[in-house]
């Protein structure tokens, strides 16, 4: 009989909070008197004070037959495909968001892409698509938004036609490559990605030691380069190319003067402050002059590189703009300290050799 009383009070205090619903009278204490005592009988008193004296129960199990779900929220992308089209193996990769804008400019001869994101937002998907490519990373500086890949080594043997070469020593060609990554953030919300290749070729076996001679990049590797980090950003390829071929149209030649101003070595530039800062960041990169840092606002570069003294050194590459034209100049990185002629014109005599001969007229 108790706890059909008990029901009645429950249903009775549902039926007040339906009538509160369609009235605009509201529920008072009064009418709520007398209530509480049965619905704390149905659901049990006050149990604070044996509180710490609950204990826990296991946890559910899953059945043997089902699996844990895979909560990665990231895809699979192929890290290389044989010549049959299998993949031979996987790499996790993250996946922009969609409508990203990007295209391929060029101005001068440099060439770069311009994406809609900002470079801290892009450097996961840059590190994954170097992976994606079947390279490893050996510099990662997100702050100074640089990525370099490690040498990637190519081999080849190959048969010979005549019974002369014959040797394996001789049917047998190598080459390695890496490729530097450098991000610009713009003001407009927009990063460029400056993107050289290095290849080296082997020129010389001796007592079984390759001797590795360094070439020239090639700028149709680093387009295709691009072009694919476009497709992996979620850009077909057509149009990938078709943002390419558009950037080579209406492209000027460049002028270009290695001088003695005042008696210092320098290099004379036409064109606006933009188009030569480009210009020279890449050129820096692709003749390994490796840019550590930068600042546009101050118009310099900070170099590192052994190829000028037979050491690690530290160089700074200055901008700056005289009348119509733009010099450049070669300094110490030390401001304590002042660098010979003779070095500072072979460091020059480096960039304007990044300059190719059928975009450049030197005066």
């Amino acid at each position: 009989m108790r706890i059909l009383n008990n029901i009645v009070s429950i249903l009775f205090f549902i039926f007040l909070l339906i009538l509160a619903g369609c009235s605009d009278k509201p529920i008072t204490l009064e009418d709520l008197s007398g209530i509480g005592e049965d619905i704390q009988g149905i659901f049990g008193k006050d149990d604070s004070d044996k509180y710490g004296k609950s204990g826990s129960i296991a946890m559910l199990e899953i059945p043997p037959s089902l699996d844990n779900p895979d909560y990665s929220d990231s895809l699979k992308v192929p890290k290389s495909v044989d010549s049959t089209g299998n993949t031979l193996a996987f790499t996790d990769a993250p996946v922009l968001p969609k409508y990203i804008d990007m295209d391929i400019r060029k101005e001068g001869t440099a060439r770069w892409l311009e994406i809609q994101a900002d470079p801290v937002s892009l450097w996961p998907y840059i590190n994954q698509f170097w992976k994606a490519q079947g390279f490893e990373i050996a510099v990662d500086k997100p702050i100074n938004g640089i990525l370099e890949t490690d040498w990637k080594k190519y081999e080849m043997n190959f048969e010979a036609d005549s019974n002369l070469t014959n040797n394996e020593d001789y049917n047998y060609a190598a080459s390695k490559e890496k490729f530097r990554v450098r991000l610009e953030r713009e003001p407009n919300g927009f990063t460029n990605i400056f993107l050289s290749q290095h290849i080296l070729e082997a020129d010389d076996v001796i007592d079984t030691k390759i001797i590795w001679k360094a070439k020239g990049s090639d700028i149709s590797r680093e387009a295709e380069m691009l072009v694919r980090m476009m497709e992996y950003f979620g850009i077909s390829r057509n149009i990938a190319i078709t943002s390419f071929n558009d950037s080579e149209k209406n492209n000027k030649k460049i002028y270009i003067d290695l001088i003695d101003f005042y008696g210092v070595p320098a290099i004379l530039l036409k064109g606006s402050f933009s188009k030569i800062w480009r210009e020279i960041g890449l050129s820096l990169d692709r003749t390994g002059l490796l840019v550590e840092d930068q600042n546009r606002s101050k118009a310099f570069y900070v170099i590192s590189t052994n190829i000028i003294e037979n050491k690690e050194t530290n160089y700074e590459i200055k901008i700056t703009k005289r009348n119509n034209q733009y010099i450049v100049t070669a300094h110490s990185a030390s401001k304590s300290k002042k660098i010979k002629n003779k070095i500072a014109r072979k460091i020059l005599k480096h960039i304007v050799s990044a300059y190719r001969s059928e975009e450049v007229v030197r005066n």
